[in-house]
């Protein structure tokens, strides 16, 4: 059954993760011609960069704990229960609850590689922010997007049994498939906000995918009708 489901995986995920890698092709040169909305969203990013420099070694545990607090997160989400969770400079363990039916174990397994929970969660609140306090929630952004960058390239590695368990190929699928999309939200969060980011992002990858499917039908339809009159 599992090998079922990867093999439905692949079919599903590669063409996902092609559309949402173009997506954020169009998202960058959306951030290109607006780039001084980002201003302090650089600022932010900058500030981590140059913060990490004199907090290496905190910085080492933090990055830890906070993969170790997403995996219990997304747990929670799939409404496992959490036994146990430690994070130590370097290493940590988050032990859960199984289902009979492994439905979730994916996305608790590598939702540390993709998901900036700490930049999501200040981009929720950015909803009830007045427009005089955004430029701060930007610099945040920024800030907090930059550290998950920083475990995303610290903790992402073949050594990880988090990726080794599923499969080098399909947890690598996973992660560029949904890192992407969530690069392109977090971008595009900036110029609007986080919801009307998401409703955005849906039509536009929606209308794109109805633009590759009808060009591709159009050609089958073509190659069939020349192959028949033969």
């Amino acid at each position: 059954m599992r090998t079922f489901f990867r093999i439905l995986g692949h079919i599903v995920y590669i063409p996902l993760a092609l559309l949402f890698i173009f997506e954020l092709y169009r998202t960058g040169i959306i951030v290109f011609h607006s780039y001084i909305l980002y201003k302090w969203f650089g600022i932010g990013f900058a500030a981590y960069i140059i913060l990490g420099i004199f907090f290496r070694k905190n910085r080492k545990w933090l990055q830890t704990f906070s993969h170790e607090l997403t995996h219990t997160l997304v747990g929670m989400l799939f409404f496992r229960k959490i036994h146990s969770f430690t994070a130590e400079r370097g290493e940590g363990v988050m032990s859960y609850s199984v289902n009979r039916y492994h439905i979730g174990d994916l996305m608790i397994s590598l939702s540390p590689y993709f998901l900036p929970i700490f930049t999501f969660f200040f981009l929720i609140i950015r909803h009830a922010i007045s427009g005089e306090a955004m430029y701060i929630f930007d610099a945040i952004t920024g800030f907090t997007f930059a550290f998950h960058l920083g475990c995303f390239i610290s903790q992402t590695g073949n050594y990880q049994t988090d990726i080794s368990q599923h499969g080098y190929f399909y947890s690598y699928l996973i992660i560029a498939t949904f890192l992407s999309l969530n690069i392109s939200l977090v971008l595009l969060s900036i110029e609007s906000n986080l919801f009307p980011a998401i409703r955005d992002f849906a039509v536009t990858a929606w209308m794109d995918l109805k633009t590759v499917y009808g060009f591709l039908s159009e050609h089958v339809s073509a190659i069939i009708s020349n192959w028949t009159a033969k």
